[in-house]
């Protein structure tokens, strides 16, 4: 599966203090984030609008 990394948040206009905050309210692991990305589902399952945003850039992104 395909993962959402930090570039792709940041793209969207997103700040790394606000996605942090995201993070940790997700329970994912920040660290971990910022290393290896997360994947795509995991934002997708919170049904947030916002982390879906970031799923739709990074795919933006993987066609361009």
């Amino acid at each position: 599966m395909s993962k959402v990394r930090i570039q792709h948040a940041r793209a969207c206009g997103y700040c790394r203090k606000g996605v942090k905050k995201f993070c940790d309210s997700i329970g994912v692991n920040w660290d971990a984030f910022l290393k290896e990305g997360i994947p795509e589902k995991t934002l997708l399952d919170t049904n947030n609008v916002m982390a879906t945003k970031v799923v739709e850039k990074k795919r933006q992104m993987d066609d361009a």
